[in-house]
């Protein structure tokens, strides 16, 4: 989807693709889509809030990129931005919180708020820099469950594989309410409620993942000096992210 965003967006004058992920709490899928595509410009999740205008804002920076390179991607996950959108009276749900079925919040989509964000603020500046008067060129994918629908490659069937024949073997040895992960390479067994209120997500403060996002696409940090985290509470991962507590 990427690839395809960055291809289309080569094909256009000013062209700017779009590529909206997975990922309503945490962003690992647009974080290592990012690093991994190479051609990322701006990669946006959910732990970390942008803005738009003034000094370090997103506006500027693909404005940039696009008057230097004629073209720019951005990866966003779908959970990316869901404050700024209330902020800027955008939410469709106003202050009242909607769920699904599962429980789940329903998010504002991301996507096509944030295209039509940058369109506005960039089309008359590329328009008034350019030769022949082009505008921002907007080229919007939305892969959807795309990502998790891929057929499995070896490294994934031998690691559902180790994870099936141990939750067999735990459970003929008379455990119960417990569920099976790799932990430093080594499989173990894990109670449960000592999991599930437990949240993966993005470190921004402890490792240097994140840190590589910021080099590789050139963005702003959009850090602050405030970490939410003591650095002897933090656990990380070898994704790159830090075990938060949901409670």
């Amino acid at each position: 989807a990427i690839d395809v965003a960055n291809v289309e967006a080569e094909g256009f004058p000013n062209g700017l693709g779009v590529v909206k992920v997975m990922g309503r709490n945490s962003g690992f899928i647009a974080m290592h889509s990012a690093l991994g595509c190479c051609v990322a410009d701006l990669c946006l999740v959910p732990e970390v809030d942008f803005y738009f205008d003034g000094p370090g804002g997103i506006a500027d920076h693909i404005y940039e990129r696009i008057a230097r390179n004629g073209k720019a991607v951005i990866v966003v996950a779908e959970g990316a931005g869901q404050n700024l959108m209330k902020e800027m009276g955008a939410a469709a749900g106003g202050e009242e919180v909607k769920k699904d079925l599962s429980g789940n919040v329903l998010l504002d989509d991301v996507g096509p708020w944030l295209v039509r964000q940058l369109k506005t603020r960039l089309d008359d500046r590329l328009a008034a820099a350019t030769e022949y008067g082009d505008g921002l060129n907007t080229k919007y994918v939305d892969p959807s469950y795309m990502v998790r629908a891929v057929p499995p490659n070896a490294a994934d069937n031998l690691y559902c594989s180790q994870l099936a024949q141990n939750a067999v073997h735990g459970a003929m040895a008379g455990f119960s309410n417990f569920l099976v992960g790799a932990i430093n390479t080594r499989e173990c067994y894990l109670p449960i409620e000592l999991v599930v209120n437990k949240r993966n997500v993005i470190d921004t403060s402890h490792q240097s993942l994140w840190e590589y996002v910021v080099f590789a696409t050139g963005q702003p940090s959009f850090q602050t000096d405030l970490d939410p985290h003591d650095d002897e509470d933090a656990m990380t991962t070898a994704s790159g992210g830090v075990i938060l507590s949901t409670e």
